[in-house]
């Protein structure tokens, strides 16, 4: 299925559009600007309770490392001639914090431009948001969901992959290198991971695969004693669509249970958000594989090791290395701010300069170049790794194999599915 902004999402997306208008009323946000503007807002919407209570840490220092090739740090600085100065929101990643704090950003502070959020369903509520704000340009930050750039909002920009595009080539590789015919399915219960693993099982089923059951969990789930005792004895590997605290725990858990068979992650499990953890997962993790936005160790692009570099150098830098937040937030704010210097802060007509100039980007960023297609949606270079042991027994990831250029045409949207046949 070629997906395409003009199709049937935007009847949808025009009825969550005029169900948010009926509920917000109209916006008073800030974004049509003077030509010329030498102050620019950028709003801030990242996670800062739950599951992935990181995530302000990790998107400050994202910005802080962004800033630093401006000498700015992460509450702003000096872009150019353009002052440029960043309001940051915390929300526990589900849909109406978003959208309650993302109405504050602009409706209240009258930022410029919006950048975020971090989680999924939080992406598509402000994806909708977004068409019923358009003097507001806004700039996703993390959020994959595929659906976020064909809903209809011209004044939305995502400049990464998203989750069903991360997994291109995993499901190929389980079936006929690896030779896993049979995959046991585990999943947070939430639109990323039916992107993130539709894109791994669609790939897989059509190779000849079968899923052998599946367990959707709630986000937040801290005992998978249930769920480890459903795994059926003639699965070959088990795909573990969860991140952040929620991998670490099963990953842990798994080894206390004894679970003997290889692991699929979903692309948050291999980050260093969960190989981090500090209960004992090695036995667990050693060997999983799964597609990422984020390269192996041993990568060689020298704005790689430059973001590395910027990032360890932030005060909020929470890990040893770049995790696939931060990664992302980077990957998005540079653009924003490569906008504003090359047309000088000019916000006038409803943005359209700044908005001409992010959809011209053409940027080498720590994975690869950055490009746009017709829908606002990045055209990326993306990998398959896979998590290794150092001999201090810390973990890694290294590089299988990377594909450049990885474009939205052949994704689609996924529901929660639980055999190949959902998938038909």
């Amino acid at each position: 299925m070629k997906l395409t902004k003009r199709n049937g999402l935007l009847a949808a997306a025009a009825l969550s559009a005029s169900t948010l208008l009926l509920v917000t009323g109209c916006s008073s946000g800030g974004g049509g600007g003077d030509s010329g503007n030498k102050e620019i807002t950028i709003g801030v919407l990242t996670t800062d309770t739950g599951t992935y209570a990181f995530g302000m840490d990790e998107t400050k220092a994202a910005i802080g490392a962004a800033m630093s090739n401006f000498d700015g740090d992460m509450n702003g600085g000096t872009v150019g001639d353009v002052t440029v100065k960043f309001i940051y929101e915390g929300t526990d990643g589900t849909p109406g914090s978003a959208q309650s704090k993302v109405k504050k950003l602009v409706e209240n502070e009258a930022v410029d431009i919006e950048l975020g959020p971090l989680s999924g369903d939080a992406g598509e509520t402000i994806a909708q948001y977004a068409t019923t704000v358009p003097e507001v340009t806004f700039v996703n930050g993390a959020a994959s969901p595929v659906s976020m750039t064909l809903l209809g909002a011209e004044n939305f920009y995502r400049f990464h992959g998203d989750a069903a595009m991360w997994m291109g080539g995993v499901g190929d590789y389980a079936f006929n290198e690896l030779g896993y015919k049979n995959i046991y399915l585990l999943a947070d219960d939430y639109s990323f991971p039916y992107d993130n693993a539709g894109g791994f099982f669609s790939e897989y089923c059509a190779a000849g695969g079968t899923i052998t059951g599946a367990s959707w969990v709630p986000l937040g789930t801290t005992d998978y004693a249930t769920v480890l005792t459903k795994i059926p004895e003639n699965t070959d590997a088990v795909y573990a669509g969860l991140g952040g605290a929620d991998a670490a725990g099963f990953l842990s858990q798994a080894v206390s249970a004894g679970l003997d068979v290889p692991l699929v992650g979903g692309s948050i499990a291999v980050d260093t958000t969960a190989l981090g953890a500090k209960a004992d997962i090695a036995v667990a993790a050693e060997g999983m594989i799964s597609g990422s936005p984020v390269p192996g160790a041993g990568y060689d692009n020298p704005e790689w090791a430059k973001f590395n570099e910027a990032y360890a150098a932030q005060p909020n830098a929470e890990f040893d290395a770049p995790t696939i937040f931060s990664m992302l937030y980077y990957n998005s704010v540079m653009p924003i701010l490569n906008a504003i210097e090359s047309t000088e802060g000019d916000l006038g007509d409803n943005q359209s300069a700044f908005r001409d100039a992010l959809s011209a980007t053409k940027w080498m960023g720590p994975t690869g170049e950055i490009t746009v297609d017709e829908n606002n949606q990045a055209i990326v270079d993306n990998f398959i790794v896979e998590v290794v042991a150092g001999n201090d027994g810390t973990l890694t990831v290294k590089n299988v194999s990377e594909t450049k250029g990885v474009t939205q045409e052949s994704t689609k949207s996924y529901e929660r599915f639980s055999s190949c046949d959902d998938l038909q």
